[in-house]
Formats: structure tokens, C-alpha cells, sequence
């Protein structure tokens, strides 16, 4: 190279270098406050992204719970500076009229981005957009909405979703913010795990007026699994309908799978609304008939004459009596120098088994039972599934079964003979559950068979490959002499032939089953006549039975509280219920 083209080169690089150090000077000394200022308007936020939780379906794939995108007007709050504090609230409450200061100060301890307005129309995101220069501070989230299309409809089976507790926060933790919803009743808490999907997160530079520079990093959210009931809202429509119109204010009805245990409707009243629950929760919470209450589940009763099935089944088997030996009840029974009254003061005349379950004599009972003691007839109450743990996606609380170890532990009082009289009746200290003595009724149209109960069909990947498909499983088996069923069986087509029930008798489909009316109080006869006793003193009504006669295929029980009669009130409900079933031809599909 020669020395002027080298002498050229150099000077170019010195002009360079120059040209570079005067504008990092200039930098530097005049403009590092200006570039200082817009560096600091522009942060990091991570975003936490919500997945959807998974859907719930009923068994024709029919929806009943999901999630659609639901848009969240929000502020990063802590990033604000004071001077644009000011403005931001006049224009935050002349474009939305958002109360900034409110909503400070009820969120002031929260590092999350405050939510200034949820459920954003179109309107208000047209709005937003036009002025977002004028909101700094201020994004547009995209989070999910819980639906629940049918309302009050299965409510207490699905349950609802809610903002996570610190417990939960703590167990789900990584899965979970704090502003993820979770499952708070029904199957949306006890398959939470399986709705709940994954978290994702975003980390992206934004600028003064919230606006999105620049995504560093970016975890999808995975929404969750998907859940099949075994419920039919076809059928679960029929019964809440039919339940309304009867106008009582509080019950309960479960329809289950005879074959299978599938529970294909499942009913407590009165109801709520789970897209409501959170603004209707004080109107919830003073109702006394307690709305959010499972009947069905939790509920616990006297059975009242419904428990003389399965104590029928314990004179057969112990062979206390045969099926025809005979009692002569002339309205009352004499125990020592104290008289138990049967329903039927007038009396039954001679009555054999069949015509006591038909007739539902309580002085029948009162022989047998005293014969059977308290001890055996608690022991086959238990094989029937009364008083034990019940296997169920759902909680189940368990029902009583009273002994005379426990009233003496309880009461310091020896167990009487009247107890025992009491007891054979279904009255006394002992308490049941709907599902319990539906499951007893499952024994005795199976011949002693009772498959676990379920409400669970299939759970779903959220691509829809099915993951689990559930099976059907015995939970007990009665072990007995099938002769024994069918006389029991025939006993209580009786019943709805001729006796007690014959407000169940329908022409359409042969219904079978057993009424109960369960004592709240002791009251005067008089008063019961004058139709004078407050409505939370009246009797429960039950009605619980099995159709088709000759090859059940459901279980009905029906649950009136304070409905006084159960052959008047719940039988009613039971036949209206498996005829319109039946005019559907929903049970062709089973």
C-alpha cells in the first residue's frame, strides 16, 4: 500500500472515531436525562396466562359446563407514576366511569395488576382502543369465564368455581395465580385437579401507554382435562320439571342405573344459580331452606317405614317368621303397660308379609322387630348399605345406625324395649341419606347386587382422546336365598298395586317400590287432624322403588322434606317422573 492511500485510510478511521465520540459525548452529557426518561417508561411484566378449565359434559355430550374468553380492563398500578395519576382517574371514570380511587384503596395490598372492569363489551374495547393513549398504565386481558348454560339446572352436581384460598394457592402451587378460579362445590372441587389445566406465562416489554414492545419469553397455558358425566340432562330436566310443578319447596330426587349404578339424574331443592353464586351470596346464605345444600348426599333422615325392607329381609333370613305367618293388628301393639299405635289406628286385620309391606303395618313390624332385637336389625341395615362409607365423586356424608353401646355413651341410659320397637319402624335416633336408601332398593331389584355408585363416565384429554373410561363395580353383594328378594319384590309391587303407594301406580310402566312417612315431632293428633302444624313440624315424605317391576332398570328416590305423606306427596313425584321417562323412550336407550 502506498504511504498517501495508507495516510487516507487513517485519516477516514480518525474522522470515524471522532464522529462516534462526539455522539456518545453528546449522549452522554446533554441527552442522558431525555433517553434516561423513556428508558424508564418502558419495563418488563409478566403475564400470567389462564388456561380454560376443562368442559363437563353429560353422557349424549350435551355441554354443561365451560369456559369462553372473557375481557378484563387492568392497571399495572405499581409501575404508575404520581403525575399521571390525576389524569388517568378523570379519564378512567369520564370513558368508563371507574372509580380509580375506590378500587385503590380496596386492592391496595395486591401486587397482582389491579382489574379496574371485567366482562368488556365490544363498546367498551372500542373504546379503549381509541383512547389508550390517554390511560397509561392501563391493558386489556383475556381471561376465562366459567358457563354454566342450563342455570340452576344439576347445580349441586356440578358445583361452581371461585377465587383460590391460601391453601390452595400453597397446593397448587405453579398451576394456580391468584386470580385462576377453582373449584368450590360439586364436581368442579372434588375433580378439580383433573379441570384445573396448567398456568402459562409471558414476559414482555411494554411501554408508557401499556402497550406491548416486545415478547422475551412465552409459556403456553394448557387448558384441562375434560369430564363425561353419567347424568342424562334429558332425564335430568324431567325430574327438576316435575319436581317444581309438585310446588313443594324442598326435596330431593336421585335416579340411578339399576344395571350399572350410573347415576343418570340427581336433584336437590331448592336451587342456585352457579353464574350467579358470588352476587346472589347473601340472598343465599340467610335462606333458610339452604339452596346449596345437597339433599341427596348429605341430607339425613329418619327412614321411616322405607327401613322395613330391609328388616323384612331379616325375618326371612333369620327365620324369624316365613313370609306367611301371620300377625293380628288391631291398630296398636302392647309393650308392658305401654301401648305403640300403628299408623292405621282402625287396624290391618291379619297380615302376612307381603300384606305388611303393602299395607305398611307398623305392628307387624313391632312383633318382628322386637324379636329381631336391636343388634340384628342394625347388622342388616348395615349389609344394606346404611350407615357405611359410600364410594362417590361427590362427598356423602353417612347416616346414623344407633346402638345401645352408643346410647348409653351418649345418653347414660340403658337401650328400652321401645327403642327396639321404635327402631323396626324406621323412627328413633336413626338417620339415613336419599342415596343410602336408594342403593338398599338397588339390593333388592338386583337379588342382593349393589354396584358402586357413580357419576363419573370418561375423562377426556382437551384434544377429546379419552384418558379413563369408567367400569362398572359391585360394592356389595347380599348374599341370601334369591326366594327372599322376589317376595320382598312382589311385597312392594304391592305396595303401588293396592297398598300405600298406589299413587305410583302408573299404566305406562310397572313401577315398584316402598312409601315412608318420617315423624319430625311429637304432636297431638288433634292438631295433625286440623292440618294446623307449622310447615317445619310436618313429616317427610319418602317414596323409593325400582321400574320395570320384572327387569328393573331404574331406581327412583324420591325425598319430600316436611311433605307429611309420603303415598300422597312423594309417589306422586316418582310416577310422574318414570312415565314421562318413559313416553320420551329415554329408557329404550339404556
Amino acid at each position: 500500500m502506498s504511504r498517501r492511500k495508507f495516510l487516507s485510510l487513517l485519516g477516514l478511521l480518525i474522522g470515524l472515531f471522532m464522529l462516534i465520540a462526539s455522539r456518545l459525548a453528546q449522549l452522554q452529557l446533554f441527552e442522558s436525562k431525555k433517553y434516561k426518561e423513556l428508558s424508564r417508561k418502558n419495563y418488563l411484566r409478566v403475564r400470567n396466562l389462564y388456561p380454560p378449565r376443562g368442559d363437563i359434559y353429560d353422557r349424549n355430550e350435551e355441554k354443561v359446563a365451560y369456559d369462553i374468553p372473557k375481557y378484563v380492563l387492568s392497571l399495572d398500578y405499581k409501575k404508575l407514576e404520581d403525575k399521571d395519576l390525576e389524569p388517568l382517574k378523570k379519564n378512567l371514570k369520564k370513558l368508563f366511569n371507574i372509580d380509580l380511587e375506590e378500587i385503590i384503596e380496596k386492592n391496595s395490598n395486591g401486587t397482582d395488576p389491579l382489574r379496574l372492569k371485567e366482562d368488556l363489551t365490544p363498546e367498551d374495547l372500542n373504546v379503549y382502543y381509541t383512547n389508550s393513549y390517554k390511560l397509561p398504565g392501563v391493558f386489556v386481558e383475556v381471561i376465562p369465564k366459567r358457563i354454566y348454560p342450563n342455570g340452576r339446572r344439576l347445580c349441586h352436581v356440578i358445583g361452581y368455581v371461585g377465587y383460590p384460598s391460601r391453601r390452595e394457592l400453597k397446593r397448587l402451587k405453579g398451576r394456580i395465580a391468584p386470580r385462576s378460579f377453582v373449584g368450590k362445590l360439586g364436581i368442579e372441587k372434588s375433580m378439580d385437579d383433573i379441570l384445573l389445566g396448567d398456568l402459562g406465562k409471558e414476559e414482555v416489554m411494554i411501554n408508557a401507554l401499556g402497550k406491548v414492545i416486545k415478547t422475551l419469553s412465552r409459556r403456553e397455558p394448557i387448558k384441562g382435562k375434560s369430564i363425561v358425566l353419567t347424568i342424562d340432562m334429558r332425564i335430568q330436566r324431567i325430574v327438576e320439571d316435575v319436581f317444581n310443578e309438585s310446588g313443594q319447596p324442598a326435596g330431593a330426587v336421585v335416579l340411578i342405573n339399576a344395571k350399572t349404578g350410573e347415576i343418570l339424574a340427581l336433584a336437590s331443592f331448592p336451587g342456585f344459580d352457579p353464574n350467579t353464586v358470588y352476587r346472589d351470596w347473601e340472598k343465599l346464605r340467610k335462606n333458610k331452606l339452604k339452596p346449596m345444600f345437597n339433599r341427596v348426599t348429605s341430607g339425613r333422615y329418619p327412614p321411616a317405614s322405607v327401613l322395613k325392607v330391609p328388616v323384612s329381609y331379616a325375618i326371612l333370613e333369620t327365620e324369624t317368621a316365613s313370609a306367611w305367618d301371620r300377625v293380628i293388628c288391631n291398630g296398636s301393639y302392647f309393650l308392658g303397660n305401654r301401648r305403640f299405635y300403628c299408623w292405621n289406628t282402625y287396624g290391618h286385620g291379619s297380615v302376612n308379609l307381603i300384606k305388611a309391606l303393602q299395607d305398611s303395618c307398623d305392628v307387624y313390624y313391632y312383633t318382628y322387630g322386637y324379636d329381631l332385637g336391636p343388634s340384628t336389625m342394625i347388622r342388616y341395615a348395615r349389609k344394606f348399605g346404611y350407615g357405611e362409607k359410600i364410594p362417590l365423586e361427590i362427598p356423602v356424608k353417612r347416616g346414623f345406625l344407633p346402638t345401645p353401646e352408643w346410647k348409653r355413651r351418649r345418653f347414660k341410659e340403658a337401650w328400652y324395649d321401645g327403642d327396639t320397637v321404635n327402631l323396626s319402624i324406621g323412627q328413633g335416633y336413626i338417620l339415613s341419606t336419599l342415596l343410602e336408601q336408594s342403593l338398599m332398593m338397588m339390593g333388592i331389584a338386583n337379588n342382593g347386587v349393589i354396584y358402586k355408585p357413580t357419576l363419573i363416565r370418561e375423562i377426556r384429554d382437551p384434544s377429546g382422546k379419552v384418558l379413563w373410561r369408567n367400569k362398572r363395580k359391585v360394592w356389595k353383594v347380599i348374599k341370601g336365598k334369591q326366594e327372599y328378594f322376589a317376595i320382598i319384590r312382589r311385597g312392594l309391587r304391592e305396595v303401588v298395586r293396592r297398598g300405600t303407594g298406589t299413587p305410583a301406580f302408573s299404566t305406562i310402566v310397572d313401577i315398584a317400590g316402598k312409601t315412608g312417612t318420617a315423624q319430625v315431632t311429637l304432636i297431638k293428633r288433634g292438631i295433625k287432624k286440623r292440618k294446623k302444624i307449622p310447615w317445619k313440624y310436618r313429616d317427610h315424605a319418602w317414596f323409593i322403588g325400582f321400574a320395570p317391576y320384572r327387569d328393573p332398570l331404574f331406581i327412583i328416590g324420591v325425598l319430600v322434606e316436611h311433605g307429611e305423606s309420603g303415598g300422597k306427596v312423594a309417589a306422586p313425584i316418582a310416577r310422574a317422573i318414570m312415565e314421562r321417562i318413559y313416553m320420551a323412550g329415554l329408557n329404550k336407550e339404556l
